[in-house]
């Protein structure tokens, strides 16, 4: 219940916490269930939808990309989200015109460096080409 209080957690997370917390008890696997079943009747965790919803709105804030947020969701054992091309185009740009100047002019180089930038932050081919060649 102390985990669950402090932020929600997926299914798959609190297993893995649990296991750490209670290595050392025999029947572990039985423990962690009867607590996951009794945290469900009691609708202490929350829809994997809804969840995944909102820990992937917290990442677009972040600028985060479509990849590194469905990489972020699987782990977590949560659901993928879709995404809008427009929203992702935004923050690659929001990324870019933080990095540089409104007016400068990329390089060969720089492009690379920026498209390298983007990648790194989990942002689609598409996305990244877009940025390259038809906004900078």
């Amino acid at each position: 219940m102390d985990m669950i209080a402090r932020r929600d957690h997926s299914e798959k997370e609190l297993r893995t916490k649990l296991k750490e917390k209670f290595s050392d008890e025999e029947d572990v696997g039985d423990i962690i269930d009867e607590a996951i079943e009794f945290a469900k009747d009691n609708r202490w965790l929350g829809d994997p939808v809804d969840l995944a919803h909102r820990l992937a709105d917290m990442l677009h804030r972040r600028n985060k990309g479509i990849y590194y947020i469905n990489n972020y969701l699987k782990e977590k054992g949560l659901p993928a989200v879709e995404t809008d091309r427009a929203l992702e185009l935004e923050k690659a740009l929001a990324i870019v015109k933080n990095k540089y100047d409104e007016d400068h002019k990329f390089s060969r180089e720089e492009k690379a460096r920026v498209g390298r930038l983007l990648a790194s932050r989990g942002f689609d081919s598409e996305t990244v080409r877009k940025v390259i060649y038809e906004k900078l």
